[in-house]
């Protein structure tokens, strides 16, 4: 539960400094996140004979859920800098193909931080105000682990390796004021995130490209400083 003790340091730190500022311009915020992929790869390659990777035979991702966790720093009347993370989601990933018969071939966690500049429609004063945004997103796979059904397809114990991604990023949203100090607040986002698969099983690599496509929707409860 790392990220929801960084956000109660946070709170806490912030809380401790706003008798020393009546406005920080800082809103830290906590939810739930839903990630949809609709993922693209093309089939396997692979430096074993064609029989050991029988074609067609690819994969697929599922989606997740987690928790939310950001901060917002207003910049001006309109503009602000926005930090949004979670705790990291595991996504199964399922056979396609030739692969489909075994279901589950792994497990994978991802954490994906993106910061995004957002403006800000309306008045400050303003109860309900939209906004849109642009940014960056970095994605991290880690923990990904063979499922017995796939070291079954492989043939054999698999180690899997999912490369870095960063891309552009973009969201809407809206921010709704309940209090001068609480917010609902809710986005849909969309970010390039791409990584390179290699699944070793012995001396066979399979290697494809993954263009995962997500859709982000975030809902939570936001406290202003």
């Amino acid at each position: 539960m790392k990220v929801l003790k960084i956000a109660a340091a946070v709170a806490l730190t912030l809380a401790a400094g706003s008798s020393f500022a009546e406005d920080l311009g800082i809103t830290v915020r906590a939810g739930v996140i839903g990630i949809a992929l609709h993922p693209e790869s093309p089939d396997f390659k692979s430096n074993g004979p064609e029989f050991l990777t029988p074609q067609p035979a690819g994969i697929t991702v599922g989606n997740a859920k987690t928790l939310l966790f950001g901060v917002t720093k207003r910049l001006t009347d309109h503009w602000d800098i926005d930090f949004v993370a979670g705790l990291p989601p595991e996504h199964e990933v399922f056979g396609r193909g030739k692969l489909a018969p075994y279901g589950v071939l792994a497990k994978v966690k991802q954490r994906a931080p993106t910061v995004f500049a957002n403006y800000n429609f309306g008045s400050p004063s303003d109860n309900l105000r939209p906004f849109v945004g642009a940014g960056v997103n970095y994605t991290q796979f880690f923990d990904a682990n063979s499922t017995p059904a796939n070291d079954l397809a492989t043939g054999g114990p698999t180690k899997i390796n999912l490369t870095s991604s960063w891309g552009l990023a973009a969201q809407i949203g809206v921010n709704y004021k309940l209090t001068e100090k609480w917010r609902l607040c809710a986005s849909v986002a969309a970010a390039k995130v791409k990584t390179d698969l290699r699944a070793t099983t012995g001396s066979i690599d399979r290697t494809t490209t993954i263009d995962f496509k997500p859709i982000v929707v975030t809902v939570g409860v936001g406290y202003a400083f």
